[in-house]
């Protein structure tokens, strides 16, 4: 509930902001921009790649494998990274730039309280685990995938609903710049 009304007052604050790089340095504002569709199409694909391996396994089985064997915590990582984009795609560094900062907070609590079950479900498997694997940033050092997965078609096509929202969101920030540009929203707050 908490991370909804962070979500709408944020939407709230990028609906009347206007970036100042549209005016004095154009071509920051379009490598911004860029930045963030690349950040977002990244994650997007990177949160299906985690979902083919935990889809129907999660808390059943401890998954290692796949995006599981760079990080321990890879759907988190592939969303930071979709939202970071969408933040991008603000054309500002402000909104990356806080979004970043509360997410890396919010998170390590989140994680943290996750790690407590999962110690307590898997015990020295997960502690093993724990020293191999990074927590939050990948390291491909021991990468390894299995040759097949098995994957539940429905989980996957609710996940899929899932991710899609990342770019409906993305679309959304556009759809703000341009709605500024054109004087239906007015401008309340500028920044870089």
């Amino acid at each position: 509930m908490g991370s909804r009304v962070i979500g709408f007052v944020l939407a709230f604050i990028i609906a009347f902001s206007f970036g100042l790089w549209h005016d004095t340095f154009p071509l920051i504002e379009h490598l911004l921009w860029l930045l963030g569709w690349f950040l977002v199409g990244i994650g997007a694909m990177g949160r299906i790649w985690c979902s083919i391996y935990i889809l129907g396994h999660k808390n059943a089985k401890l998954v290692m494998d796949g995006p599981y064997s760079i990080c321990r915590n890879p759907l988190y990582f592939f969303s930071f990274l979709a939202a970071l984009g969408i933040m991008f795609l603000t054309e500002t560094l402000f909104f990356p730039l806080a979004f970043s900062l509360f997410f890396l907070v919010y998170y390590y609590f989140v994680i943290r309280q996750e790690e407590r079950f999962l110690r307590k479900k898997f015990d020295q498997l997960y502690l093993n685990y724990t020293q191999t694997t990074p927590r939050f940033w990948p390291s491909f050092k021991n990468y390894s995938e299995p040759q097949y997965c098995q994957v539940s078609s429905k989980h996957f096509r609710l996940f899929l609903a899932q991710v899609i929202w990342f770019f409906w969101v993305a679309a959304f920030v556009q759809l703000f710049e341009e709605l500024r540009l054109l004087g239906v929203f007015p401008i309340y707050f500028n920044m870089f």
